[in-house]
């Protein structure tokens, strides 16, 4: 019995789960854009629209260029243009002009379903040909893709030669010829069968042609300057070094170890700019000194960068949200999974369901209704304190946002704090009250047969599904990255890494 219910797992984790992670990944959730744009950085900036090849509009942001050079800018998947906000803010501090758009399926952009192929690969020419257009950009392009946008961007500059130079951090394999050799059996039988599935379902939800390997788009670049980035461990760093043995000269490999995926310039920030810099200063043939002004320009011009003043307090440099809607149907898809959970070992210990108490049924009912809304109360208090002690945030940086209006977008009340905190406290701050007040006495009714702590256990944990969206929304950040709750929607601000200074030492 065992045996066959560990086959059947087996069977529908290679089967079910590369359908379902190829569905997400063809119909990303669209993050929403906050109130935030370059003018947060102190930059001049144009809203901008052109069309991919298929008639797709794209829209996104332009910062005028100061030194004749200017880089696109292309976010990962399931982000939208604000997720490179801080290379942004970066390139045009420097005199880079900056294209910064959503990829198709994201952010406000068209087009769908979201793809990885050569319409992928077209978006990315058609951003760059928007780009040699503008009086500004003399004939200096680069290209800068993050994860599976490092991988558009090789394959861009492969097919046009106006990209002088392109970076890649954390770039994804172009197709499964891109795999590295594997390396003993579990790879050889579980994780590369399962990766080939995955890409063939990424094929079938969104058919199209597929661009060659990225092994095959590096050796076209003809001696192109690129830049990998890579963390510094498990398999991205051999597929990046991988691409990198692949690449001609000049060529240059960054890893950075402490980083995961695609997060680099959040554990190391200044040496991220160093290296940014520095390579689109040599590949781009910028001067030493970005921040003088064009030579063209006349002697009274004020850099863009001056345009607005400089925003006071910790300054985001990222978002990490999800939608109201998103967020609904995310909710409503953890309750039966909590019911489920809960309510199926409860039969099973007690056979029986619960009901209430034959006499007074009413007032049971009305003593019940009371003690739910105690338990948000209680649910609120607890995220409070959570972020006092845990969060270690100041006196009156915390409070409770409620009415329509809030619920529509929070998914309930929720208890926002306008200090820093790092992502791992954030985390245990929003695990906290679900945890104590839900998981916690649901639990206990199941072992001791109590339908009272068992309802009381399943509401507050679906109560809590609006911190449960958060955490789904900041998966993937390191632990030491300052955060700061979203002021609108259910997810996080990423603020600049120096934002936690001001803060006790956890």
């Amino acid at each position: 019995m065992i045996l066959e219910v560990v086959l059947i797992l087996v069977v529908l984790h290679l089967l079910l789960r590369p359908l379902l992670l190829a569905w997400q990944f063809s119909r990303p959730l669209r993050r929403p854009l906050s109130g935030r744009t370059p003018a947060d950085w102190g930059a001049a900036y144009e809203d901008v629209e052109f069309a991919g090849r298929d008639g797709a509009p794209l829209r996104g942001w332009y910062i005028p260029s100061r030194n004749g050079a200017a880089v696109v800018l292309l976010h990962g998947h399931g982000g939208n243009r604000l997720s490179v906000a801080f290379h942004a803010a970066t390139l045009s501090r420097a005199g880079y002009g900056v294209l910064l758009f959503d990829l198709r399926a994201h952010g406000q952009s068209g087009g769908r379903p979201f793809s990885r192929g050569v319409r992928g690969v077209d978006d990315a020419l058609a951003a760059v040909t928007w780009l040699s257009h503008r009086r500004d950009v003399q004939a200096r392009i680069g290209v800068l893709g993050i994860s599976v946008s490092g991988m558009l961007a090789l394959q861009a500059a492969a097919r046009n030669v106006f990209i002088r130079a392109v970076v890649a951090d954390g770039p994804l394999l172009g197709t499964i010829d891109d795999l590295p050799p594997p390396r003993g059996w579990f790879e050889r039988l579980w994780r590369f069968p399962r990766e080939r599935g995955y890409q063939r379902a990424i094929d079938w939800f969104a058919p199209g042609p597929r661009p060659p390997a990225n092994m095959q788009a590096l050796a076209r670049l003809g001696g192109r300057p690129v830049l990998l980035i890579s963390t510094g461990r498990g398999l991205e760093q051999r597929l990046t070094r991988h691409f990198f043995a692949a690449a001609q000269e000049p060529k240059t490999l960054y890893e950075i170890p402490d980083a995961t995926h695609a997060t680099g310039w959040v554990v190391a920030p200044e040496a991220y700019e160093r290296q940014m810099l520095d390579f689109f200063g040599r590949a781009l043939a910028v001067e030493s000194d970005p921040d003088d002004a064009p030579a063209n320009a006349p002697a009274d011009e004020a850099p863009l960068d001056d345009a607005l003043p400089a925003p006071n307090g910790p300054r985001p440099v990222d978002e990490r949200t999800v939608s109201a809607l998103t967020a609904m149907m995310m909710t409503f898809t953890i309750a039966p999974v909590v019911f489920v959970a809960l309510l199926a070992p409860f039969q099973l210990l007690w056979a029986k369901t619960p009901r209430l108490p034959e006499r007074w049924p009413g007032m049971a009912l009305l003593a019940e209704l009371a003690l739910l809304l105690g338990g948000m109360v209680l649910r609120d208090a607890a995220s409070m304190a959570a972020y006092r002690w845990i969060g270690r945030a100041p006196r009156g940086s915390t409070h409770l946002l409620a009415g329509p209006k809030t619920f529509l977008k929070s998914v309930g009340p929720r208890v926002r704090c306008d200090a820093p905190v790092s992502a791992r406290a954030y985390r245990a701050i929003l695990l906290l009250p679900m945890l104590l007040l839900g998981v916690l006495p649901g639990v206990v009714g199941v072992l001791i047969g109590s339908w009272l702590l068992l309802i009381w256990g399943m509401f507050l944990i679906v109560g809590c599904s609006g911190d449960l969206v958060t955490l789904w929304a900041i998966r993937g950040l390191p632990g030491t990255t300052p955060v700061r709750s979203h002021p609108t929607y259910p997810g996080c601000e990423v603020l600049a890494p120096d934002s936690l200074g001001a803060l006790p030492s956890r």
